[in-house]
């Protein structure tokens, strides 16, 4: 049922009243094993099936006999936040994060962060063996309705600013998710002048992708940067865990520049990210531990070797000195930070690091024909250095990369570039392309 991160999938034939009944029995049963039974919270996303879903997953979690309490809209990182600042024991977020509308997704909350990848498989092993043995009942379970999720989160990030920011101007864009209930209360009370778009629950919910620029739909957001002057522009995901900018030129910033910027101030000599990132992090002067495209992945390496901070070219970085999750309002309140000391623009302050040019794009596909792609791709494309810890890595050169992957969440196929030169990349992207779409033709 799990995918990289959480089970998604169709909002109406997957998460049916009766699957997410048992989902939510599921983990209850999961708890209780694992004695982490207690107070539960539930949280989502503002996509127009979340409601529904919740509910239903809320009788599920009704059969435990514990507290229940409803977040409403609230960012996926403060549901974990509220696990390790509250008596609360267990969450579930109701979100879809990036995915089509149409579609959602749940994800688990346990032991103060996201299920791990083997408590995920023991998850599944409960669900096989309760599904379709119990109807849900039609009496609303007993909930208690509260923002203690939002509040202790806002709490925490404002917690995070080092000393007093300039009087900016920022342009804010949070896709009409989740962190439009966080994010503009926040800037505002650290006394800057907020121009946002995109920011009201209420309205169309943007399935924004932060892996690329042409994915994310920004359009908006670097328009109000340019015309309204704002020093930089912040977009985040639709769930909140991941976060982007735009510099005062209104041009993207991929995520690992200021995840980078992070990093090279994180303590400790290494760093943790994905094969899919670009190597501009091996210009940090820090050690890369490279893992498979995922948080869980990301995270289970970082507890394993004491790492401290780890991301994930999206932007989504993990800082576990606060929670072992990622947090798109702790990344940007550290990215802040870093452009306060500064003192120069923000595409200034980019420019301090190394420039490679990437190129990510996904194409729709069927899942069965990952195992072609990846095999004639390696006949076709070669490379000094081939990496297979995820998809196919090749490397054309020392400094020039390709990456053909399949997405674990969504029937997707990914392709990415990067080089030194613009063009390189642009070219080696186009190749890779039309070469998967060939195949997927055929």
């Amino acid at each position: 049922m799990f995918g990289t991160s959480g089970i998604r999938g169709s909002a109406e034939t997957l998460f049916t009243k009766q699957f997410c009944f048992d989902i939510g029995r599921t983990f209850v049963e999961f708890l209780s094993r694992n004695k982490l039974l207690g107070p539960i919270a539930i949280g989502m996303d503002p996509r127009s099936s979340s409601p529904r879903i919740k509910e239903d997953v809320l009788r599920g979690l009704a059969t435990s006999g514990e507290e229940l309490f409803d977040e409403g809209v609230t960012p996926i990182p403060s549901m974990n936040w509220l696990l390790v600042s509250s008596p609360v024991r267990a969450g579930i977020m109701v979100t879809g994060s990036h995915i089509a509308p149409e579609l959602n997704g749940l994800k688990f909350y346990a032991h103060d962060e996201e299920v791990s990848l083997s408590d995920m498989k023991q998850i599944e092993e409960i669900y096989a063996t309760l599904k379709g043995k119990e109807k849900p009942g039609s009496k609303e379970p007993n909930v208690i309705l509260e923002d203690r999720a939002k509040q202790s989160y806002l709490e925490m990030l404002l917690g995070l600013v080092s000393g007093t920011y300039p009087k900016w101007k920022v342009a804010l864009d949070c896709a009409d998710g989740a962190q439009s209930v966080v994010i503009p209360e926040l800037l505002e009370e650290l006394g800057l002048t907020v121009v946002t778009v995109n920011c009201n629950p209420q309205d169309r919910f943007i399935a924004r992708d932060t892996d690329t620029d042409d994915k994310a739909e920004l359009e908006e957001l670097k328009k109000a940067v340019v015309t309204e002057g704002c020093v930089l522009g912040i977009a985040f995901d639709g769930d909140g865990d991941r976060v982007v900018f735009v510099n005062e030129n209104g041009e993207f910033v991929q995520g690992e520049y200021t995840c980078g910027l992070i990093a090279k101030d994180s303590p400790g000599d290494t760093i943790v990210t994905p094969v899919s990132s670009s190597q501009v992090v091996e210009k940090l002067g820090k050690k890369v531990i490279r893992t498979e495209v995922g948080s869980p992945f990301v995270i289970g390496k970082m507890k394993e070797l004491n790492v401290k901070f780890g991301f994930e070219a999206n932007g989504g970085a993990v800082s576990a000195e606060i929670m072992y999750t990622r947090d798109g309002g702790s990344t940007m309140i550290k990215v802040l930070n870093a452009f306060a000391r500064q003192k120069s623009s923000f595409s200034e302050m980019i420019l301090t690091l190394p420039r490679f040019y990437m190129k990510r794009t996904k194409v729709d596909y069927k899942w069965e024909m990952k195992e072609e792609i990846l095999a004639k791709a390696k006949e076709k494309f070669g490379g000094v250095r081939v990496d297979e810890t995820d998809g196919l890595k090749l490397w054309i050169d020392e400094t020039t990369w390709m990456l053909f992957r399949s997405s674990k969440n969504a029937p997707e196929f990914r392709v990415f570039a990067e080089s030194e030169s613009q063009e390189k990349s642009e070219k080696l992207m186009a190749e890779g392309v039309a070469f998967v779409k060939e195949i997927i033709e055929k």
